[in-house]
């Protein structure tokens, strides 16, 4: 299933925006106006997570980690580095270790999502040349602890839980745009049946190999 959804994921991203709509990327900017000291500071794209290193009046530029359309959003989090004690953040065999792999399960008390950023958007062809990256500032904040203030750029929101955003264009699909949706949830279907069918004849054969040779 998860291999079905990923693929129809990724095949809903290449399907072409719709008409008058351009497709862009756009980079998440950083602006830290305080030093945080007591903060580890980490992206979570997809099934990704990585960890960036602030520093006071320095820029931070941000891409997206991978393609496709799980990746097309992200969000930036600030972490507690006191909420971190006893998870460990040695590499594993895994892709993320223990301490990641909290924090991508949201499972890290005081994580604070600073910005849900849309990497790809569908935006009116007119105002593509126009468009620019987002650009946030971090200053600290006597009630959340950090607070991200938008500065330029960007279709975005610093308010935790607010997925929404124009990545994809809000207008009518046409007939069109849902029969190459189909048509790759089928093909995808397809070809999941058919490995099946092979993995199965495999074993069937080595069983009935095995079988003969007693």
């Amino acid at each position: 299933m998860l291999v079905t959804l990923s693929l129809f994921t990724t095949a809903y991203a290449d399907v072409p925006p719709d008409r008058g709509y351009k497709r862009i990327t756009q980079k998440l900017v950083i602006e830290p106006k305080d030093d945080f000291a007591d903060y580890r500071f980490f992206i979570k794209v997809g099934a990704d997570l990585r960890e960036y290193v602030l520093k006071k009046d320095e820029l931070t530029t941000i891409e997206s980690l991978g393609g496709g359309a799980w990746y097309r959003n992200g969000k930036f989090l600030a972490v507690p580095k006191k909420a971190l004690i006893g998870f460990s953040d040695t590499a594993t065999d895994q892709k993320l270790n223990a301490l990641q792999q909290a924090i991508y399960d949201d499972k890290v008390t005081g994580t604070i999502v600073l910005v849900e950023h849309g990497f790809i958007r569908d935006v009116p062809t007119a105002e593509a040349a126009g468009a620019k990256d987002a650009v946030y500032r971090l200053e600290k904040d006597s009630e959340k602890g950090i607070k991200a203030t938008p500065v330029t750029g960007g279709q975005n929101s610093n308010n935790a839980g607010n997925t929404q955003g124009s990545y994809y264009s809000a207008v009518p699909k046409t007939p069109e745009f849902w029969a190459t949706v189909v048509g790759g949830i089928l093909l995808t279907l397809a070809f999941i049946c058919i490995g099946v069918f092979v993995v199965r004849r495999s074993k069937l054969k080595s069983v009935g190999l095995d079988a003969s040779t007693k």
